[in-house]
């Protein structure tokens, strides 16, 4: 009898502790994916950022601007140093942004196909996107994409090669032989 009670309680503890984990395995998409100080970017939004920073700076030979993680850098960027109103302005844009994206074609930004993505992004690039929030959002967020991507490692140190010393001197040579 006595090891059917150990068998049983230790059966009880382990159902019991399977309870108490099992909400830290459910995913889900409305909490913050990123821990910033003024804004909240929820995973679905992260994932918006993402196919935003991809269809601007596709991936090619070289890393895109999803590769190196510049959508997060721009909303890094967007945390710190934009005052509280833009923060908010910018946030109110991303919102309809998602918003437009379902109205479309009744799916998200990320689902669109790469065709669709660009057309989009075209039509704010003209200028026939009606909405404050929105053009905001999307120059905004654009501004801080390229940023981020052209302050990356990997731009900084493969294709813009930056040398402090330009090259050696070559005091004694004449000026037009110099290569």
């Amino acid at each position: 009898m006595v090891v059917n009670r150990r068998i049983a309680l230790k059966q009880l503890m382990v159902i019991s502790a399977g309870a108490a984990l099992m909400p830290s395995c459910m995913t889900r998409s409305d909490k913050p994916s990123a821990l910033f100080k003024n804004i909240s970017v929820t995973e679905d939004q992260e994932m918006l950022l993402a196919s935003l920073a991809d269809t601007l700076l596709p991936k090619t030979s070289s890393p895109g601007a999803k590769d190196v993680s510049a959508h997060l850098f721009a909303a890094k960027m967007i945390d710190d140093c934009l005052p509280k109103a833009d923060q908010q302005r910018w946030l109110s844009g991303l919102s309809k942004f998602s918003e437009l994206t379902e109205k479309r074609n009744g799916k998200s930004f990320s689902e669109f196909s790469p065709e669709d993505q660009k057309n989009l992004l075209s039509e704010f690039e003209e200028k026939k996107v009606e909405g404050d929030d929105i053009n905001f959002f999307y120059g905004t967020t654009r501004r801080f994409i390229l940023r981020g991507y052209t302050s990356s490692e990997y731009f900084m140190t493969n294709v813009q090669k930056y040398n402090i010393i330009p090259g050696p001197y070559k005091g004694c040579v004449p000026v037009n032989s110099v290569s």
